[in-house]
């Protein structure tokens, strides 16, 4: 059945001309969003009971678009690390895209259907939103600090360390951490719009830090699935390889610091406003 699956994400590719996937945000966003219900028309048909298959099924559906992005992308970084951000513009825009598309994709799911986000949605009363856990914060006075930044960035940086690590083995196969990050900032929403009345505000004061964590996992993603392309294809010794690494060295220092931007922000920002509303 798998085969089945990435046939027809192969026959789907026919129908796409890549030049669209890399020049068009839209395009992208739309591509998203369409291959959320397809996986999850997919899920339904072949795994019905198992609402995380819909975020494997996605990433093979999106891998035959987004691989050719990456071997563009690893041409490009081979070649020296000048004008770093408009280098990467392609990738960021088509990464970005898929992102959202697929954040908007699961959106709508879960709001007409809360069951697909079944897996996600038991993990986070486990990790974040158990009722223990809120009563707890809605409970106390809050005050931000030095030492909640610190703790919350370095689980960050462990979660972006391992995602970097799991890119190079997975390759352009590392948009399933996209994905799987899309589905679980989905999930917290719909959860949010079903326990409090005042959840569009939450929900929104929410991105102030979910945005530039997402594009911490993003870059972290890109710089994993270019280093592993290079790893196969350039002379370890070359300086092909050489610039491919440093590029993606930049990368990951940019992802690193807009997950320190998203600790200070949540610490600051959000759970402030989170403590003040659901008191």
């Amino acid at each position: 059945m798998t085969g089945t699956v990435t046939l027809k994400a192969m026959v789907l590719e026919q129908f796409l001309d890549r030049r669209i996937v890399l020049r068009h945000f839209p395009f992208v966003f739309i591509l998203g969003v369409v291959y959320v219900f397809v996986s999850y028309a997919v899920q339904q048909f072949v795994f019905p009971d198992q609402s995380l298959a819909t975020t494997l099924l996605l990433t093979i559906l999106l891998l035959p678009s987004l691989h050719h992005v990456i071997v563009i992308e690893e041409k490009i970084e081979s070649r020296g690390s000048s004008h770093f951000l408009r280098r990467h513009k392609t990738i960021l825009k088509c990464y970005l895209g898929a992102f959202l598309g697929i954040l908007v994709g699961f959106l709508i799911l879960g709001f007409v259907n809360p069951g697909t986000l079944h897996y996600q949605v038991v993990q986070l009363e486990q990790d974040h939103l158990h009722q223990d856990i809120v009563a707890s914060f809605s409970g106390q006075e809050y005050v931000p600090s030095v030492s909640k930044v610190v703790s919350l960035f370095s689980h960050n940086v462990w979660y972006l360390l391992i995602g970097f690590v799991l890119s190079i083995f997975y390759g352009a196969g590392a948009i399933f951490l996209i994905a799987y990050n899309a589905s679980f900032f989905a999930a917290f929403i719909v959860e949010i719009f079903s326990r409090w009345s005042s959840a569009m505000t939450l929900a929104c004061i929410s991105l102030v830090h979910m945005l530039p964590e997402s594009a911490g996992y993003i870059l972290t993603a890109m710089a994993g699935a270019s280093l592993s392309r290079a790893l196969i294809h350039e002379k370890l010794s070359g300086d092909a390889f050489r610039n491919v690494l440093r590029n993606d060295v930049k990368l990951l220092v940019l992802a690193l610091l807009l997950v320190f931007v998203s600790a200070v922000l949540e610490v600051y920002v959000t759970a402030p406003v989170f403590h003040g509303l659901i008191s």
